[in-house]
């Protein structure tokens, strides 16, 4: 069985960072897949529920999945990360990345807020990155559609956000930003040691960065190449 695939969906092989992307999981040895995609994508929580478990089912040859965004994710880590990253792969859920903005309804905020204060400000579901096994993957999928809340017509972070503020157990978020980085909202504990990134509020150290929400990159960029000299 193959250890860990790294995998996303895009419009176009030449958009954004991807071919960067590609370069730094293909640099670190981390085979990855990029899904086609014909059109806009369907941000719906039923059909991004239908592409997981395709992809599950596709991919279960792998111990390890990470799903990601295309165009504006950034890999920081080596060959002799992978096991660390691998390792941060959780067994038994699914580990979606965590951000400071709250979206798609900000109302969603303030009850998330009641019940994780402690996770601040990395409190609230993103939806580009998301970390499990292909089996905890598609049964989180069968999960999210038994909840007492779901519609199939909620945007799907929109809907991630909802079962946080519910309290759902199986809604498990990144908030230590221990595989997984948002820029959203300005990101001034973001450092670099030697080109990797540094988490300086909790001392953890993410691989993948996301840029979401089109967020500027200048400073990170200007941090890496400063912790290099």
């Amino acid at each position: 069985m193959n250890d860990l695939l790294v995998i996303a969906a895009a419009s176009s092989d030449s958009g954004g960072t991807l071919p960067q992307y590609r370069a730094q999981l293909a640099a670190a040895g981390i085979p990855f897949h990029v899904v086609p995609l014909t059109g806009p994508p369907d941000a719906t929580i039923a059909a991004t529920l239908f592409y997981f478990r395709r992809l599950a089912e596709q991919f279960s040859s792998y111990k390890r999945l990470i799903l990601t965004d295309a165009f504006d994710v950034s890999f920081f880590g080596t060959a002799a990360d992978v096991p660390d990253t691998c390792a941060k792969v959780p067994l038994d859920h699914v580990l979606w990345a965590a951000e400071k903005n709250c979206f798609t309804d900000p109302h969603m905020a303030t009850p998330i807020h009641a019940r994780h204060p402690e996770r601040s400000p990395w409190l609230y579901a993103n939806g580009g990155m998301l970390a499990a096994t292909p089996q905890v993957l598609y049964d989180w999928t069968l999960a999210v559609e038994r909840h007492p809340l779901y519609a199939d017509f909620f945007i799907n972070q929109g809907f991630y956000n909802i079962l946080l503020a519910a309290g759902w157990d199986q809604m498990c978020v990144d908030w230590r930003t221990d595989l997984f980085f948002c820029l959203h909202s300005g990101y001034s504990e973001l450092d670099f040691e030697r080109g990797k990134p540094v988490n300086t509020k909790w001392g953890t150290r993410p691989l993948f960065a996301h840029a979401n929400g089109a967020w500027p990159t200048d400073d990170m960029w200007a941090k890496y190449h400063r912790s290099l000299q």
